[in-house]
């Protein structure tokens, strides 16, 4: 069954509540290192910044590719016309979220 795509909206909507779970319920390895990545994540949606989305069904998470203005932007003769930079995010679908609990 496939998942209707998420809107800009409805991903800051997961980002918001998935990092409201306390650090003491966090159950895995990896918990801390995801939840700061979804943070840069809902950051840079929250900027603006242009993202693609594609739906993982077996891990019941979107990958999200948000392109942004880096570095080398900038860098590139000051006038910003230097490449973007593109960073690949791991965001939870919806159910996964529980409130209070690790979602990783």
């Amino acid at each position: 069954m496939s998942k209707k795509t998420p809107t800009r909206e409805d991903l800051l909507a997961i980002c918001e509540r998935a990092l409201t779970t306390p650090y003491i319920a966090w159950r895995n390895r990896d918990s801390s290192s995801a939840v700061r990545q979804l943070g840069e994540a809902h950051a840079l949606l929250k900027a603006g910044c242009e993202f693609f989305v594609k739906p993982d069904e077996r891990l019941h998470t979107w990958w999200v590719t948000v392109t942004y203005p880096g570095f080398e932007y900038f860098e590139d003769g000051y006038d910003g016309m230097g490449p973007l930079d593109d960073e690949r995010f791991y965001i939870p679908f919806a159910e996964r979220v529980k409130d209070g609990e690790d979602w990783y």
